[in-house]
């Protein structure tokens, strides 16, 4: 029934009122899914960018300064976040998959209409432009609101797994890109972008394993995702292999010691093997979340850059 309500876009009726509160948990839920896959990782590469010293000439900030900016990095990051998840939620074939995949969201619960968000998406999308241009990374902001138009409305998540791949990487490093931006004052070096470029490579070769657990939403929307296309079995042989891969090459590009292999090459050969042996719905679900750390991992490899030694990263 709360489909039906928010495909009309029409007002569906509620069991509660919409006081502040019910908002603040609308909210939420639109953003819920992509905690962390977008926000603690870009927030944890702002970190990086700004306390490592590798990315910025600026010298590393005191602590009350590197808080507000994280802080920001952090508002920032959600701000262009609401943008991508409101403009994508609010679609039709999107409610059909959340209907199916993720029944919670704030549209197929009932909670909001797709007018209602749309309506919404058209007050953030120049008030979140204007926020940036005071706290910082308005150009990727602009960026993000490009990419979103060309993943959402022209439909590069649906027709072709490779363009699919491409826009999510960019996507992804832009968020990284934008918070890194804010955390340290806009001082980014060309180091940051041959990083992010390594980065990107990665996401595009192994973001699959989202896809994973949504092939039957995916399914039923006629999306071509590379476990559709290519199937259930040659999609895991490829994830295993690319996040092993990507495992080696990331800690290569800071050359660190044999020691700072050895996390993210742990990581990467536990998720490898779980990909194959767990095929389950809630195992796949599990081995994204394994992914998301993993990715975070990586983010993180620049402050082993001084520091490659068992102990960093027996503390992380």
């Amino acid at each position: 029934m709360a489909l039906e309500y928010a495909e009309e876009g029409k007002l569906p009726p509620q069991t509660e009122d919409r006081t502040f509160f019910f908002h603040v948990k609308t909210a939420f839920l639109i953003t819920k899914s992509d905690v962390k896959t977008t926000i603690l990782p870009a927030t944890t590469f702002a970190f990086t960018a700004a306390y490592s010293g590798v990315f910025s000439a600026e010298p590393t900030p005191d602590c009350h300064i590197l808080l507000l900016r994280l802080l920001k990095s952090i508002l920032w990051t959600w701000m262009n976040l609401w943008i991508f998840n409101l403009s994508n939620q609010r679609l039709p074939n999107s409610v059909l998959e959340d209907s199916i995949n993720k029944p919670w969201r704030a549209i197929p619960s009932g909670r909001l209409t797709s007018e209602e968000a749309r309506r919404i998406l058209l007050l953030s999308i120049p008030l979140v432009f204007l926020i940036t241009l005071y706290i910082g990374g308005s150009r990727e902001s602009l960026f993000l609101m490009v990419l979103t138009w060309i993943y959402n409305d022209l439909g590069a998540a649906e027709e072709n797994f490779l363009i699919r791949h491409l826009n999510n990487a960019l996507g992804f490093t832009t968020f990284g890109a934008g918070a890194a931006q804010v955390a340290c004052a806009g001082n980014l070096n060309t180091t940051t972008y041959c990083w992010l470029a390594v980065i990107a490579a990665a996401i595009t070769c192994t973001i699959q394993f989202q896809d994973m657990e949504d092939q039957e939403g995916d399914r039923m929307r006629f999306r071509r995702t590379l476990p559709i296309v290519l199937g259930d079995f040659q999609t895991r042989r490829i994830n295993a292999l690319t996040i092993i891969i990507f495992s080696i090459l990331a800690p290569a590009f800071w050359q660190l010691s044999l020691l700072g292999y050895l996390v993210p090459v742990v990581m990467g050969l536990t998720i490898a093997m779980r990909t194959l042996i767990r095929k389950d719905l809630a195992a796949d679900k599990q081995t994204f979340k394994m992914w998301c750390l993993w990715l975070i991992l990586l983010y993180v490899l620049p402050l082993a850059k001084n520091q490659a030694s068992l102990e960093f990263w027996f503390e992380y």
